[in-house]
């Protein structure tokens, strides 16, 4: 039989079989090989395709086949549980942001912790069981997600789904956003410059009407405290000597042209006649003809405003 050689190495004796692979006699090292974990910084990462994941669980027995089966058992199970869920704050507020159909694995956990958290529903026996039934389904819902590694399966199809479907549905959406985000802003922008053109068309409006524009209504109604005295500068207009001889002539031109020498002022301007010929009323006169009961009333002014 051939020889076995040894090799003395740092105070250890290690046996080196030839006819043994090197992995198996690296193993026999004392204090190295296999026996000791490999530190996370040496350890190479598996690039794995997203929609394949699943199938390569499977196929390393990470999984079972029929892994759909037992998750839609657990769903089931999590429906029931969520409607015998105690009443207290805590679970109240999980419950809130809870959709039945969209519950997973990391809900579930979730919502155990707090039920195990809280000392109403985390008391246990002298067996180590928990005493609360609520507890004890969402305990069985989690055990069941890790048998088999039903939690891994989900996770991977949970995965695949919002890459497939519902990132790109997500950036869509998005760009749909800032696409809107951007005509809004130009849409704002020319209402800012239509406001500012407004604003100042508003203002030269009511600096014709004399009023400030800060309370419409009002300020016209206040304005019509002024008729009197401009109707009597209006007669006073009238009676001015230019206007009586306009008068005058237009009579005669009339009369010349109709041939009719029983033409007068009275009968073709018999309002201004009137004013030029009766004597011209005072301010409060003014104001009690402007606001007569068959003159123009307050509410007529209000419709009109």
């Amino acid at each position: 039989a051939a020889s076995i050689p040894t090799v003395l190495k740092e105070e250890e004796l290690v046996v080196l079989d030839p006819r043994a692979p090197l992995q198996a006699q690296k193993m026999k090292t004392t204090g190295q090989g296999f026996s000791q974990p490999i530190p996370p910084e040496q350890e190479l990462p598996i690039d794995i395709n997203y929609a394949k994941l699943s199938d390569w669980l499977s196929d390393r027995q990470k999984i079972r086949a029929d892994w759909r089966n037992a998750l839609r058992a657990i769903q089931e199970k999590v429906g029931t549980a969520v409607e015998n869920l105690p009443d207290n704050p805590a679970l109240n507020a999980v419950k809130a942001g809870i959709n039945v159909k969209e519950m997973n694995y990391i809900t579930v956990k979730k919502v155990r912790d707090v039920m195990t958290s809280d000392k109403d529903t985390a008391q246990k026996n002298w067996l180590g069981q928990y005493k609360n039934q609520a507890t004890k389904e969402w305990e069985a819902i989690l055990s069941m997600y890790h048998k088999d590694n039903v939690h891994l399966a989900e996770a991977t199809q949970i995965m695949t789904q919002n890459v497939q479907f519902e990132i790109p549905a997500i950036r869509k959406l998005l760009q749909q956003t800032v696409k809107q985000q951007q005509e809004l802003h130009r849409k704002e922008g020319e209402y800012k410059r239509g406001s500012d053109d407004y604003r100042e068309r508003y203002k030269k409006e009511c600096d014709k009407l004399g009023i400030e524009g800060k309370e419409v209504k009002g300020e016209l109604l206040k304005r019509s405290e002024c008729l009197p005295a401009l109707y009597l500068e209006m007669m006073e207009a009238l009676r001015s000597p230019g206007l009586v001889d306009a008068a005058k002539l237009y009579t005669a031109f009339v009369a010349h042209v109709t041939e009719n020498a029983e033409v007068t002022a009275e009968t073709i301007l018999p309002v201004l006649s009137k004013v030029q010929s009766d004597a011209l009323p005072t301010v409060e006169q003014m104001e009690s003809i402007s606001f007569a009961q068959d003159a123009v009333t307050l509410e007529d002014m209000q419709c009109i405003v």
